[in-house]
């Protein structure tokens, strides 16, 4: 690839093209690319700046949004990288030669210029090859592209009840969460900041002290410790956990089994288990059904964890049924459809895409699990925990982007990666959002 000087004249001439002018018409991109070559201001040895925009003398201002992604990769190769506008003086000019300037750009659909730029040191040689190196793999990954965004919000609406519940008792004052009220870093922090500590036990808590009770809820026992500990509780419990809780009471009144359909380790199946301990059993697939010994066949019932997809215990359930006819269940109406319509959303942005990027903070299950969830449709899947994540060779053949967020991300992590990929070429955003409404009331007949 050659990089043009750029003269007095720099908008591609009728009929010029190919590497040898620096001038490409890119049918990925679906528009004109120039690269050019320019002096610029100083930039010292061993060091590069990489343009937050360039003012061009042809173009005018050329918006760089990839800049943070150009430059993360400049830095993990050891060199010194700032990020500065920067002005392009073409090559034949009087002008300062403090710098060596390198550039892209493409005209968007409103004619604004957009692209890459990166200046080193005219004699750095090693850092004028990186940054050459660097400019090429961007520029492979220019084109016209779309991103899917699944909109549906990682966090259940019962989570976010439990922090808005948190947030508003804490105030400042000292408050006390057993267990995590959040597992969103950015939110725990700022409950850290308005004094919620969290705790595992209750053991050294001061009477009166005042303990939130999370979305995901807690046993019974405990329930009863913190009362006779007179501990001032705030019950921030999921409305769907706490209708759970109701059903196991019921069910064990009436001297049931209760079959709890879930995933071992998720707290609020600790929490069901823990309101009747004698008389809950947990599955997690059908598999384990064949191996459940209830003393009476006759009284069983069953109830699905909040937190998964309904789809996923409808085997579960089927085979229950297979092997006690007489299985109870509970309300449908207090099933939470969270889980089902996330990974309804995941799913749709997924089978339409070249690409899955999960937003998420480093060492996130909830990540994992949702490279799960993409699995079905063989779609290759990368958590990017920031934009130095992304990666040039991924994106090039990627027209399609599918993009959602983990409950770790970080505040703002999918608009910066959208951003980013807004300076690689024309781009458009569709939302994909799923959402389960349940209605109820009673059916009308017409004679």
């Amino acid at each position: 690839m050659a990089w043009r000087v750029a003269r007095a004249r720099t908008e591609p001439e009728s009929g010029a093209g190919g590497s040898a002018s620096g001038t490409t018409e890119d049918t990925a991109l679906n528009r004109t690319k120039i690269r050019e070559r320019f002096a610029c201001q100083k930039v010292p040895r061993g060091g590069v700046v990489v343009a937050s925009s360039v003012a061009h003398p042809g173009r005018g201002v050329i918006e760089c949004p990839a800049a943070p992604a150009l430059g993360a990769g400049l830095a993990r190769d050891g060199l010194r990288v700032r990020y500065a506008p920067l002005t392009a003086h073409p090559a034949d000019r009087p002008a300062p030669r403090g710098g060596h300037l390198l550039a892209v750009s493409y005209l968007e659909r409103d004619g604004r210029a957009a692209g890459i730029a990166a200046a080193v040191h005219p004699d750095d040689h090693a850092a004028i090859e990186a940054v050459g190196d660097a400019m090429r793999r961007w520029e492979a990954a220019m084109r016209s592209r779309r991103v899917l965004l699944a909109a549906t919000r990682p966090a259940c609406p019962g989570a976010r009840r439990a922090l808005e519940i948190t947030r508003d008792t804490a105030g400042g004052q000292a408050v006390v969460s057993y267990g995590p009220v959040t597992d969103d870093p950015h939110q725990a922090g700022v409950l850290t900041r308005e004094g919620v500590t969290t705790v595992t036990d209750l053991d050294r808590l001061p009477e009166g002290a005042r303990v939130v009770f999370p979305a995901h809820g807690v046993s019974l026992a405990l329930r009863a410790e913190a009362a006779a500990r007179g501990l001032t509780i705030i019950d921030a419990t999921c409305p769907l956990v706490a209708a759970a809780h109701t059903e196991v009471a019921r069910f064990t009144e009436r001297g049931d089994l209760t079959v709890v359909i879930g995933r071992s380790g998720d707290a609020a199946v600790s929490g069901i288990l823990g309101q009747a301990p004698e008389s809950t059993v947990l599955v997690e697939s059908a598999a384990d059904v064949e191996r459940l010994r209830p003393a009476d066949p006759e009284a069983i019932s069953y109830l699905v964890q909040t937190g998964i997809p309904i789809e996923q215990a409808t085997p579960v359930v089927a085979a229950l049924r297979a092997r006690f006819p007489a299985l109870r269940g509970p309300d449908p109406g207090d099933f939470c459809y969270h889980a089902s319509d996330r990974a309804s959303a995941v799913a749709a942005v997924t089978g339409a895409s070249d690409l899955l990027l999960i937003a998420a903070g480093a060492r996130c299950p909830d990540a994992r699990h949702v490279v799960r969830l993409a699995e079905p449709a063989g779609v290759p899947a990368q958590v990017v925990t920031g934009v130095a994540d992304l990666c040039p060779d991924r994106l090039r053949e990627a027209a399609t982007v599918a993009l959602t967020s983990a409950r770790s991300a970080p505040s703002g992590l999918s608009e910066q990666i959208v951003t980013v990929l807004s300076g690689l070429g024309p781009l458009s955003v569709v939302n994909r959002q799923v959402t389960s409404d349940i209605v109820t009331g009673r059916a009308r007949t017409r004679a």
